[in-house]
């Protein structure tokens, strides 16, 4: 798999939020999904069977990883993040925040004169 993160961007916005909860804790299924609409106040919301498709492919990708040492009393499996995944979420969050600088000097920036 490839660990240089920059190859993984970028990322969806579900699964730039996914990460960032997951940079807190370990969680299961539905506290992700329950974490992730409340973080982004219910502008992101991810069904259950969506959820475990992304969650299924970040895997695939070692970017998120089954904690098998925290399956709950439900049975529930639960996720963490990698260092892999880490790395990720770090060069996204800078990858969005450097668009964001850029756009917000360009839209604050004085009007060009248009000759013509």
């Amino acid at each position: 798999m490839n660990r240089e993160p920059n190859l993984h961007l970028p990322l969806r916005p579900a699964d730039f939020l996914l990460l960032a909860v997951l940079q807190d804790e370990p969680l299961h299924g539905y506290g992700l999904s329950k974490a992730m609409a409340e973080r982004s106040d219910g502008c992101i919301a991810v069904r259950p069977g969506d959820m475990y498709r992304v969650l299924d492919r970040l895997v695939e990708q070692e970017i998120v990883t089954v904690d098998e040492s925290s399956i709950d009393e439900r049975g529930r499996t639960t996720y963490r993040l990698t260092k892999l995944g880490r790395r990720v979420l770090r060069a996204e969050a800078q990858r969005l925040s450097d668009l964001s600088a850029r756009v917000l000097a360009a839209a604050t920036a004085e009007p060009r004169e248009v000759s013509g």
